[in-house]
Parts: C-alpha cells; structure tokens; sequence
C-alpha cells in the first residue's frame, strides 16, 4: 500500500512541477497582487492534489478490506473442501508435487526417438498408471488439476503415436519362401543367418522353422523390443542374465531359460539372432 501511495504522491508532484515550468513567469514585472494570485492558485491546486491523495488512500484501504474478507472466504472454502474429503493442504500440496513430476517425466519420454519409445513402452505404460491414479484421486476433479490431468493425457498419447513409427514392418510369405531366403534379401536383414530373429520373432505363428506358408505375415523388427534381447555370437545365457539391463545375476539364466523354451531346445546352446523374452 505504500508504494501505491507514493507513486501517488510522486505522480502529483510531477504534475504540479510539470504544470509550472509550462509557463513563463516575469517576476520583476509582475505585481504584488498578480504574485499573490499566482500563489494562491497553485496553493489551491496542491491542496486539490493532496485531496486526491487521500481520496486514493481511502480506496486503497478500502480495497484491501475487500482483499483480506476475500481470502479469508477463500481459505474457509478451502478448508470446507479438506474437512469433506478429510485430507489437508499438505496432502494437497503433495498431490499436486506429483502431477507436476509426472508432467515433467511424460515430457522427457516425449522427448524420446520413436525407437526409444518403442523399446521403453514398458515404462510408458508405467506412466500411464500414475496418470490413472491422480485421475481416481479426489482432487482430480477440480479444475485446475483436471486441465493438467487432460494435458499429460494428451501427451502420452502422443508419446504412444511417436512410438508407432518404429514398431516392425511385416512381411506377406510368398511360394516358394522359407526363413533363409527371406532374412538374406536385402530390403529384410540382407543376412541368411538372421532367419532366426524372424523365427523367434514370429514363434506363435511358426511352429516348425522349415515349415511357413505363403500369406502368412511375419514381424521384421529392426530394434529389440520392450523386455527382450537380441542375442549376438558369443553370448550364452549365463552371461545375458548378468546384464544389468536383464537381471544383474547371472544365476538368474534358468529363468531366461524357462521363459524362452519354445526357442531354446538345450539351454547350453543358443544362435545369433534369437530374440530372448525378459519376463520381470
């Protein structure tokens, strides 16, 4: 309030200055009654700016009544709100800490490439679970919290469309197909050895490896999914469960094993190019 006031009282000091080099005076032509009336008219005009000074402190006061009968109606409201729902303003505070940090996380995965999306789908999907849970919680109703529920909603679903421009592309079985040729030709892996990452990429639809049939579409992934692992020469499953991005323990291998036996006949022996499922 007393800055307002100031600048009150500077913008009238101003003005009256302003007002009095505006015009030229010849006081040594100047009379003693035309002095006199002179002073008694700018005299007239301070006292009408200090009146207009205390005018403006009276509103101002007046104002701030208004502002401290406001925010004690708004502080009640918002205790109204905390005694039904029987939470606090620190619940609050913290509720809203969280839909902050959620929002800055959904960012970054935004962020991401399409390929790290799509590897990371896992972790969207996590993200999408907090979402959910400040949604069901009870101040996600309030419009404040809703605009910003709505908003990181959008974007992991933007997220979700980035990451679709790198699920694999397929490819249709023709006569005369079979997994070597397909993996050779150049537009797939240009490698015939690589007809194992088809087989185990597609194993729910191939049964037998030597045995596809034309119309059948198979998945060409070109990046390791969420939860799997392309194996490269040299690995065994002793090494892979060690990986910290696997299980960090080797002694997990049997798992590996276990979850992937529609693909690994002898858990002593795997190929390059098998695609391995992570189960957590």
């Amino acid at each position: 309030m007393r800055s307002i006031k100031t600048l009150i009282t500077i913008s009238v000091f101003f003005f009256l200055t302003s007002a009095l080099y505006a015009q030229s005076y010849n006081y040594e032509e100047m009379t003693q009654e035309q002095y006199n009336a002179y002073l008694a008219e700018w005299q007239g005009r301070l006292d009408a700016g200090n009146s207009g000074i205390s005018e403006q402190d009276a509103t101002i006061d007046e104002l701030n009544k208004e502002l401290q009968s406001m925010d004690a109606e708004y502080g009640q409201t918002w205790n109204d709100i905390f005694a039904a729902t029987g939470t606090s303003q620190e619940e609050y505070n913290s509720y809203q800490d969280a839909i902050s940090q959620l929002k800055k996380d959904v960012a970054a995965f935004l962020a991401m490439s399409p390929d790290q999306i799509y590897q990371n789908a896992a972790e969207l999907d996590k993200l999408q679970a907090r979402l959910t849970e400040l949604q069901n919680n009870h101040f996600g109703v309030m419009s404040e919290n809703e605009a910003d529920l709505n908003e990181i909603a959008s974007m992991i679903e933007q997220a979700r469309g980035k990451g679709k421009s790198a699920v694999p592309p397929s490819y249709t079985v023709q006569r005369g197909d079979y997994l070597w040729k397909i993996a050779k030709m150049p537009d797939i892996y240009g490698d015939a050895y690589a007809w194992m990452r088809i087989y185990t990429s597609n194993k729910e639809q191939i049964k037998d490896p030597n045995l596809i049939y034309p119309n059948q579409s198979f998945l060409i992934p070109r990046e390791v999914g969420p939860n799997q692992h392309l194996v490269v020469r040299g690995e065994y499953l002793y090494k892979i469960a060690g990986y910290s991005n696997v299980y960090g323990n080797a002694f997990q291998w049997q798992k590996l094993f276990e979850n992937n036996k529609e693909v690994i006949t002898d858990p002593n022996i795997i190929f390059p190019y098998q695609v391995l499922n992570i189960a957590r």
